[in-house]
């Protein structure tokens, strides 16, 4: 485990969500990211759990292989990701998003940029940001894609279309989930997009 903290602090769902994006390589070189030793953990089971041959385009085969390439990005000592130590360590279904909610808690200053796929896990984060007055943005996972177009490594185009995929790829496409992928990013994907995948 690392005890570098970089700017942006992602969850499973939220690294899951970019490995299995067209601009990983991109991500990859470019993105500086922590997570929690309790996200690495779920990122371990879900490749032990989730058949590696499963169909192309299923969730078991997303999951997997996101979870893969996740690890194997922490493990490369060219890429700008670590994993923090969170103690004590949460347990059950949605101990990554708590271990994200402990790490801020301890240590929120270190951070710009929150990651967070679950929209209650964000709003309570939010909470606690305008409470503490600490600077940091709490995002859901498409704001890893602008934040490569905000730096020049994509294209509007190239972003917009980024997200609409990443949106069809986790099945993030009910109007609610939509609304909320696109809540944090000021830039307008009409004339890339489809209607019903803008909020």
């Amino acid at each position: 485990m690392s005890k570098t903290r970089h700017p942006i602090l992602a969850d499973t769902s939220a690294l899951i969500a970019i490995a299995m994006s067209d601009y990983w390589t991109t991500a990859k070189a470019t993105l500086k990211l922590t997570t929690t030793n309790i996200c690495r953990t779920e990122l371990q089971r879900h490749v032990r759990e989730n058949h590696e041959y499963a169909h192309d385009g299923t969730r078991e085969h997303q999951i997997h292989h996101g979870s893969k390439r996740v690890l194997e990005a922490f493990d490369d000592s060219d890429a700008a990701f670590s994993t923090v130590t969170v103690v004590p360590a949460p347990s059950g279904e949605d101990a990554g998003e708590r271990s994200i909610e402990a790490e801020i808690e301890q240590y929120g200053s270190a951070y710009q940029v929150v990651c967070i796929n679950d929209a209650a896990a964000r709003n309570r984060l939010q909470k606690r940001q305008q409470q503490t007055g600490v600077s940091y943005r709490v995002v859901p996972p498409t704001y890893l894609l602008y934040v490569l177009f905000d730096t020049g490594e994509l294209t509007k185009g190239e972003f917009c279309r980024g997200c609409a995929a990443m949106m069809e790829g986790e099945n993030w496409t009910t109007k609610g989930a939509v609304h909320e992928m696109w809540r944090a990013i000021p830039v307008d994907c009409s004339g890339f997009v489809d209607e019903d995948l803008l909020p």
